[in-house]
């Protein structure tokens, strides 16, 4: 019995931390682009819900498909605790 609690315990707070990840692990974000900053290389993404994500492309090409106050989606992953991207793409409006 004191195992399944363990484990129910276990279980809640690791969903109650939802935006906790591991490192190396491919995560996405999507909602409206809110900054894009060309000399870090970086793209700022507000989600629906929860807090915004700025995430430094590998290829600061990929800005260029994203403009601010537009939809966008980031692919990244976290490497020595920056959010490290490696794809971006603009969405249709209502893709949240």
């Amino acid at each position: 019995m004191k195992k399944i609690l363990v484990a129910c315990l276990t279980l809640v707070v690791a969903l109650s931390l939802g935006t906790a990840v591991f490192a190396g692990e491919t995560l996405k974000v999507k909602g409206t682009v809110t900054k894009i900053d060309a000399a870090a290389k970086s793209v700022t993404i507000q989600p629906k819900e929860g807090e915004a994500v700025t995430v430094v492309m590998e290829d600061a090409d990929l800005l260029d498909k994203v403009k601010e106050g537009g939809k966008g989606q980031a692919t990244y992953t976290v490497l020595e605790g920056k959010n490290v991207g490696t794809k971006l793409k603009k969405l249709s409006t209502g893709c949240e």
